[in-house]
This record gives C-alpha cells, structure tokens and sequence, in this order.
C-alpha cells in the first residue's frame, strides 16, 4: 500500500502526504483540479483531477484559477522532474491552532545512545590504566625479572583492546546520534523547516562547512521545533526543546569539548523524548477516500 503521495507548486516539489491527507487539502482548496501530483508506482505526474477518489465534486471555479495551495501555484514548469528531488523545504503547513499532519515516525532510543557513549567512555579510562599499569611493570622488569615483563606486556596489549573497543562503542553511539537528530528532522518536515532531515544531518560531514552548519542542524533545531508545536493545538502537549542546552552544546564542541560531553545527555534525552511523541502519536485517521483507491493499478491507503 502506498502513502506516499508527491505534490508540484511553484517548480518544488511537497510532501510525502498520506492519501487521507490529499483529500482534506482537497477538501481544503489547497489542491486544485490541475495541480500536479505523483505517487510511487506511476509511470509520470498526473493533473489531481485524475486520480479517484480525491475530489467528491468538482472544485470551484474561483479555486481553479487561484488554487489556495500554500504558497499557490496551478502546473508548474518542469513536470517531468525527478519526484524523488529534495525540496528546499516542506511547505504544507496548516493554519496556526489546527492539526497538524501525521507522520510515520520512528521511535528514538536513549538508552542505545547513553549505554554506547558512557560504553566508550568506561573503555578509554581502563586504556589509561592498562598503559600507566604496562608501563609501571615494564620499567620493573629489568630488576625483577621475566615474570614482570610478562605482565607489562599483557597489560600494554588490555590497553590498546580497550582503546580499539572504545573507538567502535563512540562510532555506534555517534551513529544513533545521527539518526536521532534526522528523526528529529524529519517530524517539523510538514512544519516548514529550515532544513531537511537528510541535510541537517549530511552537511555536518563536509570539513570546515560543518563548523557553521553545527548551529543550523542542531542549534537551530529547538528553535524550529518550539515554533512548530506552539503553531498547531494537537501538538501543544509536545516535549519542548532547550535553546540554551543546544547552543550550549554547539559552543562546547568549537572550544571546550568536555562541554559537549556533558551537554550531551540532555539533549539526547530532550530530542528522544520528542521523537517518541511523534513516533507513538495517534493517527486522527486511519482510513479515508484515498484508502481503496486505484490508479495505474497501485492500491493507495
């Protein structure tokens, strides 16, 4: 079954939207009868007046000229763009105090990030003591004989499988980092963000660059989050993300890295926490006119 539905305005490119979705921006006057849109398994992007199901009467004539779609648009110029081209930024938004669209989210986990990072941590303090340890027996063994030298040895070779395990235990951790923040992401996506999940979270990889964009995918996060959940009345109870946490974070990691560490755990938590009410939110409809539909034999629902 596919939910995956793609809208053109203006030469972008919106969604995914759920076929349920479609019809109340139908229903709306946000997508008028000549507004582009494609799902996956169709050989090309369509007029909505095509697909079944979406519009239960013909659509004014008012909206057909002025298509309320935010921002407006009838067909775009270059309809035969790829559907899967990343738009600058989702733009369907609904006015403030509404609902705002379901997302199929992901839960975060907190506990497979703390236990990772603190997992790496632990490994890179016994390396310390193996190595001062190894190097105490080794300076003894002269005067002591074989069985000290052995025992340095050992205790030289703990060291550096702790440093080998600890470097794998902060990769994983910073991998589940990654795909939290993405999560994260990916929730406002419907919200107008500043930025997609895949670039929040891609440019942090390019050198140099990545030192501004550190304060755009997380320090503005919190940012773009509260303005999201205090816009719409169903996500009013949402978790709330620190400014101050974050920003401190993004400082700590140019020029005091312990206060990243320590800034670490809260975040994680703030952003977990707000994954997860996105990731167990109750889908306000389960069903609609898109839900047995057919176009170009691909059920949609």
């Amino acid at each position: 079954m596919n939910e995956n539905w793609y809208v053109l305005s203006e030469g972008q490119q919106l969604g995914p939207y759920t076929g349920e979705l479609l019809v109340q921006y139908a229903k709306e006057g946000r997508i008028a009868m000549d507004t582009m849109v494609w799902a996956e398994g169709m050989a090309e992007w369509v007029t909505a007046s095509q697909v079944p199901g979406l519009f239960a009467q013909p659509a004014p004539a008012a909206a057909l000229a002025t298509p309320a779609w935010a921002p407006p648009g009838a067909r775009p110029a270059g309809a035969t763009a790829s559907p899967y081209t990343t738009p600058a930024s989702s733009l369907a938004t609904t006015p403030a105090g509404g609902s705002y669209p379901f997302l199929s989210i992901k839960p975060a986990g907190f506990g497979l990030w703390m236990w990772t990072f603190l997992g790496g941590i632990l490994c890179f303090i016994l390396m310390i003591v193996f190595f001062i340890s190894g190097g105490v027996a080794s300076s003894n063994a002269s005067s002591s004989g074989a069985i000290e030298s052995t025992a340095g040895t050992t205790q030289m070779m703990l060291g550096v499988s702790m440093y080998g395990l600890g470097i794998i235990c902060m990769l994983v951790s910073m991998i589940f980092f990654y795909i939290n923040l993405y999560r994260a992401w990916n929730c406002l996506r419907a919200g107008a963000p500043r930025t997609t999940p895949g670039a929040a979270v891609g440019m942090l990889f390019i050198p140099f660059y990545n030192l501004y964009w550190l304060f755009v995918a997380i320090g503005g996060l919190p940012k773009d989050w509260n303005r999201i959940m205090d816009s719409y009345e169903d996500l009013r109870t949402a978790p709330r993300l620190s400014e101050s946490v974050f920003l401190m974070f993004c400082i700590g990691s140019l020029v005091f890295p312990p206060l990243s560490l320590c800034m670490m755990f809260p975040m994680m938590s703030q952003i977990c926490k707000g994954v997860n009410f996105f990731a167990y939110r109750r889908n306000p409809s389960s069903s609609g006119a898109l839900g047995t539909a057919g176009f170009g034999g691909v059920r949609f629902g």
